[in-house]
């Protein structure tokens, strides 16, 4: 471990931390295992907050998690003592509809994801069909019957949907083999969800990647790290330095690399779902952070020590 070069915040000189702080003038936090767990807030998350906004930082937040709605989490930052509007949070339902806004696109969608996401995109316009939600009968004669049908779709958009089976997929592959221009969008890309210490369960990833197998072309991933993501962000924030911008997140796939590919700098905070061991091991230089703490609470002796200058 002595020879990971990324640097503890907490090791930081008092000097280091100074122009550290100074480095960036916009802050992009993850959510989940960043500032709260599923179940409760990260211990001292409020208080960060409320220390970068006092030191001008702008705030912004950046997470693949599209199952609740924006008035959800408006609610859990109030608890944090921030007052968040919706243009303050990405996530990959609304990347998704400025996506295909952007492409003026027209046509039917088949969405595999929670009734938040679909709501999204409903919300904005778009026609969505999905399912089926019902078991079926196991028979090929009658499940094939029931997924292969004439809608002409031209768009599947994958998310996280935990009701998804096996009669969905074989739908969306369908739909997908029929035309090459039918358009495959994943959001969330998360192979892993980390739920609590202890408890991490198989992410909408698997699914994203088994749809890309079966027929052979790579999904637009308007999720975290997506490429096609890191242009929306960078835009619609004037991130036009980007090197003055620090990426937060628990995550060294997702956030790590999006971070990279976005030549933001990176922190990693170990409080969600990635131990050090993890960190240490890794071998993908994208996903290398520049910067690790235990947790957000790291930034408030950080501030004191710069304080004491």
């Amino acid at each position: 471990m002595a020879d990971y070069k990324g640097s503890h915040l907490l090791h930081l000189s008092t000097r280091k931390a100074k122009k550290f702080l100074d480095s960036f003038d916009t802050v992009l936090f993850d959510c989940d295992g960043v500032l709260w767990t599923v179940f409760e807030p990260i211990q001292g998350a409020n208080m960060a907050l409320q220390l970068f906004r006092e030191l001008g930082k702008r705030i912004k937040f950046i997470t693949n998690n599209s199952v609740r709605p924006f008035a959800s989490y408006r609610q859990q930052l109030l608890g944090l003592g921030y007052d968040a509007e919706e243009v303050d949070i990405i996530h990959p339902a609304r990347s998704i509809v400025q996506y295909l806004q952007a492409r003026q696109f027209q046509g039917l969608i088949y969405c595999l994801g929670t009734e938040n996401f679909k709501a999204t995109l409903r919300q904005a316009g778009f026609q969505l069909i999905d399912g089926p939600t019902q078991p079926l009968p196991e028979s090929f004669h009658q499940i094939i019957a029931t997924v292969h049908d004439d809608a002409p779709v031209r768009a599947v958009v994958v998310d996280i949907d935990f009701n998804v089976n096996y009669p969905k997929l074989m739908r969306a592959e369908m739909y997908l083999k029929r035309s090459d221009d039918c358009l495959l969008i994943a959001g969330a890309s998360d192979k892993t969800i980390h739920v609590r210490d202890g408890c991490d369960i198989v992410g909408p990833g698997w699914f994203v990647e088994m749809l890309e197998q079966a027929v052979g072309r790579r999904a637009i991933l308007l999720g975290k790290p997506g490429y096609h993501l890191r242009s929306g962000v960078v835009q619609e924030y004037g991130l036009d330095q980007p090197g003055r911008t620090l990426l937060v997140g628990d995550m060294l796939e997702q956030d790590m690399a999006f971070g990279s590919l976005c030549g933001f700098q990176k922190l990693l905070v170990l409080s969600g779902g990635t131990t050090k061991e993890q960190m240490v091991r890794a071998t993908n230089t994208l996903q290398e952070p520049d910067y690790y703490a235990d947790s957000v609470a790291d930034f408030i002796p950080l501030f004191d020590k710069i304080n004491d200058l």
